[in-house]
């Protein structure tokens, strides 16, 4: 007896190979360049100087964008770069991904210089409105 073929729709839960999540893919995505697990940011490290050493890659983004805190991303990823956050919350940042540092000493950072990760964001919204008023003045 043949097995039963079941239809699947868009809003069905996929079942995704795990394998699939810790890809690291060319900037072009069509090439499979390494892989990461998310465990340890350090081990992160280790398989971009690997990679590196063999090939000029730009990168589409590192595998597991999810470790990546909710309040630590859009305006704050784009302020401080944020390549990639372990399991642990060590966090690959900078402009050429080139510090580690963990979730708390970022967010002690825009604590100390804005009071709160929401305070930068804050400002960040202020310097918006304020930018829009004038173009509207213009």
């Amino acid at each position: 007896m043949a097995s039963e073929i079941k239809r699947r729709f868009s809003l069905d839960k996929a079942e995704i190979d795990p394998a699939l999540r810790n890809r690291i893919m060319s900037a072009d995505g069509d090439d499979e360049l390494g892989s990461w697990d998310g465990k340890t940011i350090e081990d992160l490290v280790k398989e971009l100087d690997r990679i590196e050493e063999t090939q000029d890659v730009n990168y589409s983004g590192l595998p597991h964008n999810s470790n990546i805190p909710e309040d630590l991303r859009q305006q704050v990823e784009k302020d401080l770069p944020i390549w990639a956050c372990d399991a642990s919350g060590n966090c690959l940042i900078g402009e050429q991904a080139g510090k580690i540092r963990t979730v708390d000493q970022i967010r002690k950072h825009y604590e100390k210089k804005y009071g709160s990760v929401d305070g930068f964001k804050e400002k960040l919204r202020l310097e918006r409105e304020k930018f829009i008023q004038e173009m509207k003045g213009k």
